[in-house]
């Protein structure tokens, strides 16, 4: 009897040590649900993010201006993609990001990732490029002020890749208002099932929000490209 306690005791630290990964598994059958239910047949999917980029930009903007918002930026490679994709001169380009890494630990199923992991000690990507603005600090500090006084003009992009349920979750529900049908989104991580994907579920759910898958990349929709309604 003692030994059956003892062994339930070890059992149960397990799970309580890796109850993300436990919650993950539980929660991945949603992502071929979600599927069925947004991924029509024969929407387009790419070996990788610039190639699902390219197809967005030529199939659905064209030579059109753009207002391009990215949550997430770290180095820079999507945001210098996107400019060097869009060269109307009238495009604005707004990257948000600490530069100092996540503010939290990002727990995945495969690892978790420090918080320090991203930081780049506030160095700002070399982007040569004077339609660029880089918004330093957390998104609760930096995403308001910058709502304050700014009116989308253009076509608005808006590039989810904060990783995180709790700051992609933030930058949705605070950029509910310029979400306006047609605005295209793009998130980064969105097969992170209890982040990047829950946040959009839980977001949609409480805001009454729809949206078209219009394109996927990589690994099972790790990268998806959606219009919203």
């Amino acid at each position: 009897m003692a030994h059956a306690r003892i062994k339930s005791k070890v059992a149960i630290a397990r799970v309580g040590r890796d109850s993300r990964r436990l919650d993950t598994i539980v929660n991945l059958p949603k992502i071929e649900t979600w599927r069925r239910e947004h991924v029509p047949a024969g929407t387009p999917a790419f070996p990788d993010r610039e190639d699902m980029y390219d197809h967005v930009h030529a199939e659905l903007i064209g030579d059109q201006p753009i207002d391009y918002l990215e949550f997430g930026v770290f180095e820079g490679s999507s945001l210098r993609h996107w400019a060097r994709l869009n060269t109307h001169p009238d495009s604005r380009f707004y990257g948000f990001d600490s530069f100092e890494g996540l503010p939290e630990e990002w727990k995945r199923f495969d690892r978790k990732i420090d918080k320090a992991h991203f930081d780049v000690q506030g160095a700002l990507p070399d982007i040569d490029d004077d339609r660029v603005t880089f918004v330093p600090g957390w998104f609760q500090d930096s995403v308001d002020p910058f709502l304050e006084t700014f009116t989308p003009e253009r076509q608005l992009v808006v590039h989810i890749d904060a990783d995180l349920y709790s700051s992609t979750l933030y930058v949705l529900t605070r950029l509910n208002a310029l979400l306006v049908p047609g605005t295209i989104v793009v998130f980064d991580e969105f097969s992170s099932v209890l982040n990047e994907f829950a946040a959009l579920e839980h977001y949609c759910s409480a805001y009454v929000r729809e949206y078209d898958v219009l394109a996927s990349a990589w690994h099972y929709f790790c990268q998806i490209a959606i219009r919203m309604r």
